[in-house]
């Protein structure tokens, strides 16, 4: 392998990093000096916070006390309805009119029997949350508009924190052709 082609790259890597440096400011011909400042005014901008909150209560739930599953009362309701539908009509339709006297007695069975429950139902309280937002406005300093002279000429520029009674600037000198 040709030592002069290993080398190359590395030579060009530098050639465009010094140019690089160059470009963002890093001169060799600046001069770091001290200005003084003629103002320094506080910049503030609104902000928006949001702080969540946790809210909570006690809910009441009803809860019932007999956890016994009886069928009794629906095939109470399904017997006398039976019976009853079972008087009226002749034949086929004595059939059908009992059948209809069970379902008919056996719902309604079972409604008094979730009616009873109900009425002695018991009362726990269980806690409930939810989180709202609580957002406020607020002034925050955002830095500062300074303004500055230097050579006899006033500049301005923006800091984020005040400078005091100078501010450090740099100076590049740069040759102008006639």
């Amino acid at each position: 392998m040709n030592v002069y082609k290993l080398l190359l790259g590395p030579v060009i890597g530098g050639v465009i990093a010094a140019g690089a440096i160059n470009a963002h400011g890093y001169n060799s011909d600046s001069n770091i000096v001290e200005a003084d400042v003629v103002s320094a005014i506080p910049v503030y901008k609104t902000v928006q916070i949001n702080n969540p909150v946790q809210q909570c209560w006690q809910e009441s739930v009803s809860v019932p006390q007999n956890n016994y599953a009886s069928r009794t009362p629906e095939i109470l309701g399904a017997i006398v309805g039976a019976g009853v539908g079972r008087l009226f009509g002749s034949g086929r339709g004595q059939d059908v009119a009992t059948v209809a006297g069970a379902v008919l007695g056996g719902s309604i069975g079972r409604d008094q029997k979730y009616k009873y429950n109900q009425k002695n139902a018991s009362v726990r309280y269980e806690e409930r949350c939810r989180t709202v937002d609580n957002i406020h406005r607020e002034e925050r300093l955002d830095g500062y508009d300074v303004t500055y002279e230097y050579d006899g000429n006033i500049y301005r520029t923006h800091t984020r924190a005040d400078p005091g009674r100078t501010i450090t600037i740099s100076v590049n000198v740069v040759p102008v052709e006639t």
